[in-house]
């Protein structure tokens, strides 16, 4: 789910655990590196999944483009 959504923005992907994505974006002197977690959040409505993302490298604006538009694209 996660990954379709990135890959859907145009990152490159690579799984880096169960539910742990490694993934970059972006052009030479605008590209960002970036991990996106699957998480499990408590709830009073009992467990919800969330998504963590960290920036590895890269423009902090960039990052927050990229993480915005992957975060609307996933269906949590």
């Amino acid at each position: 789910m996660a990954a379709q959504a990135a890959q859907g923005c145009g990152c490159q992907v690579h799984q880096a655990g169960p539910f742990l994505l490694s993934c970059t974006h972006g052009a030479a002197g605008a590209r960002v590196a970036f991990e996106a977690e699957v998480c499990q959040l408590p709830s009073s409505l009992g467990q919800s999944s969330g998504v963590k993302f960290k920036r590895l490298w890269g423009a902090p604006l960039a990052f927050r483009d990229i993480a915005t538009k992957v975060s609307k694209e996933l269906e949590l």
